[in-house]
């Protein structure tokens, strides 16, 4: 069985307070000293760093709290989760208290510092931050002109409702293919799952801009549409967003997700995907192909082997193994 990452004991460890924040200050973790040094402290953690996210993962064993915040950080998203321990934190002047039942959703420009504290002698977190580039993507996208700090979004999701399991799900996918590099060997799934993560948030997490999302806006022209198929079909070994082809074709990716439905009776998303498995069938067709099947899918987007073929006998109606032998017995 597979060990779930967001449990999983990180692999780096030390007992010396001055080790860990030597380890965190790379990632722009400003922390302070513990309020009350405990000789017995020992602190598990890592990093994994990506184009789009990070994860960083703690868990020390101790009986005081200590105290952190973040430098450098504009435009930037963080999602935290708790596995043991409290966590409070100080958004935009207001105290917000977390525990293991819910998710944090903070804007890091907006966060001013953080206080963890160790029951029955452990914390433990994960957090997931979005870097600038794809938030303000996505943001643009959505909102044509705005701020991730001015959005005041509700900081904490509980993880009973649909909306937190499916956000934690989506933290789950993206922490273990940075930490497998599965996400390293495919930019174009790491770019949609990151936009998709942002997307849920904006579309399911109460903020000032919320009653933009549920107004009814005019259809898209149907030449945006063609134009944004274009698009894909001419580009689809870029690690696309759908921010990106909202913003070529010069509507919102709200617009862009209706006029799919409307005129192709999709999303955007899954018209790309299908564009992609496309590029693989062809890919794999050619008698001089040597790549495996796994690193092809990879290359155009899928990282789940199992899923990807099942989409891809749908779609061709055989495997793509099969198509492979095909290809090389005809060359031989």
């Amino acid at each position: 069985m597979v060990e779930d990452i967001l449990v999983a004991a990180p692999t780096r460890s030390g007992s010396s307070f001055e080790e860990l924040l030597e380890m965190l200050r790379p990632h722009g973790i400003s922390a302070h000293s513990p309020l009350q040094p405990d000789q017995s402290f020992r602190w598990h953690a890592d990093i994994a760093i990506g184009a789009e996210i990070d994860v960083v993962r703690a868990d020390l064993s101790a009986g005081w709290d200590w105290r952190y915040s973040y430098e450098d950080s504009a435009g930037e998203l963080a999602i935290g989760l708790l596995n043991a321990g409290k966590a409070e934190t100080l958004i935009a002047g207001k105290s917000v208290e977390r525990t293991p039942s819910e998710i944090a959703i903070v804007p890091l420009p907006t966060m001013q510092a953080q206080r963890v504290e160790a029951v029955d002698g452990r914390y433990s977190s994960v957090t997931l931050t979005l870097h600038t580039g794809i938030v303000s993507k996505v943001l643009s996208a959505t909102f044509g002109s705005a701020a991730l700090e001015d959005l005041n979004l509700m900081p904490i999701v509980d993880l009973s409702t649909g909306a937190g399991q499916t956000l934690l799900q989506l933290v789950r996918t993206s922490a273990t293919g940075l930490y497998d590099g599965t996400l390293a060997r495919s930019p174009k799934a790491s770019a949609l799952l990151s936009e998709a993560t942002i997307q849920l948030i904006l579309e399911n997490v109460p903020h000032r801009l919320s009653d933009r999302l549920n107004r009814h806006p005019l259809d898209a022209p149907p030449r945006y549409i063609r134009r944004a198929v274009d698009y894909m079909r001419a580009n689809p070994h870029l690690p696309l967003t759908i921010s990106d082809i909202a913003a070529t074709v010069g509507v919102s990716s709200r617009l862009l997700q209706l006029g799919f439905r409307k005129i192709h009776g999709t999303t955007p998303v899954a018209y790309l995907r299908q564009v992609r498995l496309e590029a693989i069938h062809h890919e794999l067709s050619r008698p001089e192909n040597l790549l495996p099947v796994s690193e092809v899918a990879l290359k155009w987007g899928f990282t789940h082997m199992g899923r990807f073929a099942a989409v891809y006998r749908s779609a061709f109606g055989l495997y793509p193994s099969d198509t492979v032998r095909r290809a090389r017995g005809f060359c031989g």
